[in-house]
């Protein structure tokens, strides 16, 4: 591709950039308020996903109590708004595999120090699978869970 000849004297066209040029700030006007509001709403929710993911890690890295194994299958997490009232609960469910009775297996992680989303403990409950009323080869499938509760803060789930 050649350049338009030039006579003498006369400046060479300038070719502008699209973003200097009224097309590029026309998009930039419109493209602007669309990502402020996108980033508005899903920062928020980032954080409150990673303080989940943060809590299940930490479920995760707790030893096992005795004759206990992990199921097939990852952590189960959400979060939303349970019940009523302008706060975020974060929810996590294991399933393990145990020898144990539930009672035993509930005693261990309430003394195990887990610590919550933020600074508290979370609450732990746990209840034999209903398909695995019969135990496969002593062991029971147990659903464990975990949760806590935080203030809504801009999470639009959480209001």
């Amino acid at each position: 591709m050649s350049d338009a000849p030039v006579t003498p004297g006369e400046t060479p066209p300038v070719r502008r950039s699209f973003w200097r040029g009224a097309g590029g700030g026309c998009l930039l006007a419109v493209l602007l308020p669309v990502v402020g509001l996108f980033l508005l709403v899903k920062v928020p929710m980032w954080v409150d996903d990673a303080k989940l993911d943060s809590l299940i890690e930490r479920f995760e890295d707790h030893p096992l109590p005795p004759k206990t194994y992990w199921a097939d299958g990852g952590a189960e997490g959400s979060i939303a708004l349970r019940g009523n009232g302008n706060h975020c609960d974060y929810r996590a469910r294991f399933t393990l595999e145990t020898e144990l009775p539930v009672r035993e297996l509930l005693a261990y992680y309430k003394q195990a120090d887990i610590a919550g989303v933020e600074s508290s403990r979370p609450s732990i409950t746990a209840w034999i699978r209903p398909s695995s009323e019969q135990a496969v080869y002593g062991r029971r499938s147990v659903i464990v869970e975990l949760i806590d509760s935080t203030d809504a803060g801009l999470d639009i789930r959480c209001h």
